[in-house]
């Protein structure tokens, strides 16, 4: 799975979409982020989270992954 994000990764900032940055490092910070939301539902979710809660807290970890948490 890392080596298809790395290729993913790499064809966005080869296009200018995401700055240039290592691949790797983005694609294995990007699945650990995902992997640990997605393995450990007690610790960032209850078991009794909604499709809708779920849904916001992917979308808030791309956010977090895409812009950061800092103020521009």
């Amino acid at each position: 799975m890392t080596s298809v994000a790395e290729a993913f990764f790499q064809t966005a900032m080869d296009q200018g979409i995401y700055r240039p940055m290592n691949p790797k490092l983005v694609a294995r910070v990007f699945l650990g982020m995902f992997a640990v939301a997605g393995f450990s539902h007690d610790t960032i979710m209850g078991v009794e989270s909604s499709p809708a809660e779920m849904q916001e807290m992917a979308e808030g970890l791309a956010e977090i992954f895409l812009n950061g948490v800092l103020v521009r």
